[in-house]
């Protein structure tokens, strides 16, 4: 799949309609910006990593769908998918910075210890609508390099630009594409396969 895959300039403005409808939603519902990087507002935040989901739907041909609702409640990593792909669960992060790294916080939202559900992590890199590239960890790979094995436990880290604990990883520590990150992780099937439909 050629990297310089560009949106169709017919979503564009549906995506950041869809994105900026969801955003307004979340604040009639009392919902709270959670804000790492203080340089972008709210709105701009939820509008790069929602447009960095739908331009890897897009990119790979994975159905999605643009109804703007809410009727769930707030999404949670702990029961929304980012993306499946070939049936493993994705979670997809979104750098504007060429030189940013894929870093997930060691809290989630309320505060509570953070758990790594997801098979694949994904890094999206680019601004909306011109998304330049995504990279891949595994789940195995990533635990691998924070697991404490003395004190049998996942140990997030301080990343030494965002001044912040959590899993994170350099763009040179992470893979081109998805199948040599399952190949890093010696995986061909998710691991809970037995599960999925």
């Amino acid at each position: 799949m050629s990297k310089d895959f560009k949106l169709p300039d017919k979503k564009v403005k549906e995506i950041k309609d869809y994105c900026n409808t969801i955003y307004d939603r979340s604040r009639t519902l009392q919902i709270k910006d959670h804000i790492v990087d203080k340089k972008r507002s709210g709105k701009e935040i939820n509008l790069q990593g929602m447009g960095a989901e739908i331009w890897y739907k897009e990119k790979y041909g994975i159905p999605y769908n643009l109804d703007a609702t809410l009727d769930k409640g707030p999404r949670t990593y702990k029961t929304d998918v980012d993306c499946l792909r070939d049936g493993f669960k994705l979670e997809l992060k979104q750098t504007t910075y060429y030189n940013g790294c894929f870093f997930i916080e060691a809290l989630d939202y309320y505060g509570k210890t953070r758990q790594l559900i997801s098979d694949m992590y994904v890094l999206v890199i680019g601004k909306f609508p011109n998304y330049s590239k995504d990279l891949y960890i595994g789940d195995i790979s990533l635990i691998k390099k924070f697991f404490n094995r003395e004190a049998n436990r996942l140990e997030p880290t301080m990343h030494h630009k965002i001044r912040k604990f959590g899993f994170h990883m350099e763009q040179d520590e992470m893979y081109e594409t998805f199948e040599e990150a399952l190949e890093a992780d010696g995986r061909s099937t998710p691991r809970d396969a037995s599960t999925m439909s």
